[in-house]
């Protein structure tokens, strides 16, 4: 019985943290870089999940779109691209600060450890998921597919620092948190 509620507890973690992430590419949309609301929907049950763009002809441009209307129907509210890193990023940003503080308070307040690093553990393991299945992706397509691969193709120094202190934080934490039960 306590394998089928860990079980249970690991869909509901999947579903928040592609929820999480998506509501962080949402709000980077809205908020930094303006898109109006009736411009922009986040699409949780589509394969894959995303965050939908609406064009001038009205239609909905999802980020994979195979003739890159997405990335200029972005670009009609951010010319520049000043805030597209934050508009990949978003996701990543969103979810790691919802997790990573929602772990910490259950070990801080709760002072249930296991929980905790199932979180941690859980969230670095669909990040490590994400991106690397999103990298292997490019790697046989040779076209960008997912948040990494897209923004290596115009920050890759600042790609690869953010990923890696991403990636890190969460290891971290999941230390800070396991040694102290071994105390």
């Amino acid at each position: 019985m306590n394998i089928i509620i860990w079980i249970l507890y690991g869909y509901l973690l999947l579903f928040f943290h592609v929820f999480t992430h998506e509501l962080g590419h949402y709000m980077m949309g809205r908020f930094i870089v303006n898109i109006p609301k009736e411009n922009i929907r986040i699409r949780l049950f589509h394969n894959p999940p995303h965050v939908a763009l609406r064009a001038q002809n009205k239609d909905w441009i999802k980020p994979n779109d195979e003739k890159g209307r997405f990335v200029q129907t972005y670009f009609t509210y951010d010319p520049e691209g000043k805030h597209s890193f934050l508009f990949i990023m978003g996701g990543f940003i969103l979810q790691s600060v919802i997790f990573l503080i929602a772990a910490f308070s259950i070990y801080y307040f709760i002072k249930n450890i296991t929980l905790a690093n199932f979180i941690i553990g859980g969230s670095l393991f669909f990040n490590f998921v994400y991106i690397f299945a999103d990298l292997a992706f490019y790697h046989w397509k040779r076209t960008p597919s997912g948040d990494t691969s897209s923004s290596l193709q115009f920050a890759p120094v600042k790609t690869v620092l953010f990923i890696f202190f991403l990636l890190l934080s969460y290891v971290v934490l999941y230390l800070y948190i396991a040694n102290f039960t071994l105390l």
